[in-house]
């Protein structure tokens, strides 16, 4: 297992000291055919909000492949686990050791593989959440759940045949991304439920329902949304403007 650093401003978990290969194109191939083997089932996702631009890495520039339909690699994969179990990945989630998981330097987040190993024919699904492995030659690093499941755990490494999992559109997919887009804002947090009601009286003329207390032992939260992407922004805009300068989006 390689020893890596973790890059904070890019939310990256994957690093080396070692300069990272550049791949500048996706190759194009048949989607990948997953129904024979175990892992993650797929599932159609909108893009994570961080994750997915082009970033630089001990000054090296990398690619996100955003829009890829087909995709398939071979060569060296690795694992990653203890040290980074609980941290954020490159789109934000927290890190799983056990998940079944991986990080690649270009597809976007989140992205499903078939990961083969060639050295002993195993096979799983994986879902794409990290960014890495900026090691040598190598194309892929796994969770340590996901080595465990294709015997890659104990050799540290091995040869795998990455292919793409293409999902289908759902006939619902615009309402699944805007409820991803959608923005909820935090105003302020307090321990006074009547100070957060007085607030909330008064944004009720404007954000009507869409203004909430959330109460959590003796904190009151006081939010407003979730709004859409474009009327989010702009209620940020005014919340600051009229006296919230604090005000931040939670998601």
């Amino acid at each position: 297992m390689q020893i890596r650093v973790l890059c904070i401003l890019l939310l990256l978990t994957a690093c080396s000291q070692t300069a990272p290969i550049h791949n500048t194109q996706a190759p194009a191939t048949p989607p990948a055919n997953e129904s024979a083997v175990g892992g993650v089932t797929p599932r159609f996702e909108p893009p994570s909000r961080i994750g997915n631009k082009d970033y630089q890495v001990f000054g090296q520039d990398y690619k996100v492949w955003n829009g890829i339909e087909h995709y398939v690699e071979e060569g060296t994969a690795s694992w990653y686990g203890p040290g980074f179990h609980g941290l954020y990945t490159s789109n934000g989630e927290l890190y799983d050791q056990e998940s079944i998981s991986a990080a690649h330097k270009n597809l976007p987040l989140p992205s499903y593989l078939k990961v083969t190993n060639l050295d002993n024919g195993q096979a799983i699904v994986v879902r794409v959440n990290d960014r890495g492995p900026f090691h040598g030659d190598r194309i892929l690093d796994l969770s340590h759940g996901a080595a465990s499941r294709l015997g890659i755990v104990k050799p540290g490494t091995a040869r795998v045949r990455l292919e793409l999992v293409k999902v289908p559109r759902p006939a619902n997919a615009d309402e699944i991304i805007a409820r991803h887009e959608a923005r909820t804002i935090q105003l302020m947090a307090t321990n006074s439920a009547s100070k957060a009601e007085a607030a909330a009286s008064d944004l009720r003329k404007e954000y009507g329902d869409a203004v909430r207390i959330v109460s959590a032992n003796t904190l009151f939260r006081l939010q407003v949304g979730p709004l859409d992407k474009a009327s989010a922004e702009a209620a940020l805009r005014r919340l600051r403007s009229s006296g919230y300068q604090q005000a931040f989006f939670i998601n």
